[in-house]
């Protein structure tokens, strides 16, 4: 079973218009989803036919919601529930252009902070890795997920990490290291303080190389958007050729590809198709309206033309 925690979670509600009118009145059919990051990896990994378990934070109405959205979806969860309400997410979709309204959510308290804690460390032991995506809501401290992910190590369990700022660089800053991270270039590049781009890979992993923060990380991908993927795995260097589509919705993608990650992981697949079922599920995700979801009747094809090749 997959282990996969989000604990900014969110009601995800969109608006698809024709036209947007400011200072007017909008009639709108809403399409509501339990939303956040790790929700979307949830649902991929469902489709994919994986076991897995949703765990983070949920409060208020909204939150129970949430839960209800899930079990509408057949998604097994488990949250610890907090005093405060589950964020709600708006996109209105109009014209082309996607305008987005997001609430910060809950603030934590330590206690709750300390009794999640203690819910992971049961939870993990019956699982086989774990993703922790996104960020956090307001009041826990920076190092939270490398907390979670030494609790992990010292349950033997994989962590696949997919964040980004200061809850990431504090878990690089850890003595127990994440699996995997998928940073995104611009990403990567503020962390190094470089400018390089998909043209120069040998320099940027030459760059990871000589970063101690980056040490003893199984799987370091980088995701640098029409150009695909870069992996840096066991002294190994990949680009990953996505297959060409004409892109529908690219939102949840990134989750998606974590998704294919940790299924394949799970599976104990060989390093070039870990990196195929992660940008596959990406690709897949992308054909469809819906964020965070794959159509497995055109997975024989899109899995085809995804191209992996290990450049050193």
């Amino acid at each position: 079973m997959i282990l996969t925690v989000t604990l900014n979670p969110s009601i995800d509600t969109s608006y698809a218009l024709d036209k947007l009118c400011i200072d007017d009145v909008n009639r709108v059919v809403a399409h509501k989803t339990a939303g956040g990051k790790g929700l979307n990896v949830t649902r991929v990994l469902h489709e994919l036919g994986a076991r897995v378990l949703a765990t983070g934070f949920v409060g208020g109405y909204m939150g129970s919601y949430l839960q209800q959205l899930m079990d509408n979806s057949d998604l097994p969860h488990d949250f610890l529930h907090i005093k405060g309400e589950t964020r709600v997410c708006i996109s209105v979709l109009h014209e082309g252009k996607q305008t987005e309204f997001l609430e910060a959510g809950p603030c934590v308290t330590p206690q709750d902070t300390q009794a999640f804690k203690e819910k992971f460390t049961h939870l993990i032991q019956d699982v086989s890795c774990v993703t922790i995506s996104g960020s956090m809501p307001q009041g826990i401290p920076d190092d939270f997920y490398a907390h979670l992910i030494t609790s992990a190590a010292a349950a033997h369990k994989r962590v696949l990490l997919d964040t980004s700022g200061a809850a990431l660089e504090a878990a690089l800053l850890s003595s127990d290291k994440p699996t995997l991270i998928k940073p995104n270039l611009s990403e990567l590049n503020a962390m190094l303080h470089t400018n390089f781009t998909s043209e120069n890979p040998q320099a940027l992993v030459h760059a990871l190389e000589c970063d101690e923060r980056f040490t003893g990380i199984a799987w370091i991908v980088i995701s640098m958007g029409k150009d695909g993927l870069l992996a840096y795995h066991q002294g190994s260097v990949y680009r990953v050729h996505a297959a060409q589509i004409s892109c529908v919705n690219a939102t949840g993608s990134g989750d998606s590809t974590i998704a294919g990650f940790a299924y394949a992981l799970s599976q104990n697949m060989s390093a070039a198709d870990v990196l195929r079922y992660g940008a596959a599920c990406g690709t897949l995700n992308a054909l469809e309206a819906q964020t965070g979801h794959i159509n497995m009747d055109k997975w024989d094809n899109i899995y085809k033309d995804t191209k992996v090749e290990r450049i050193k």
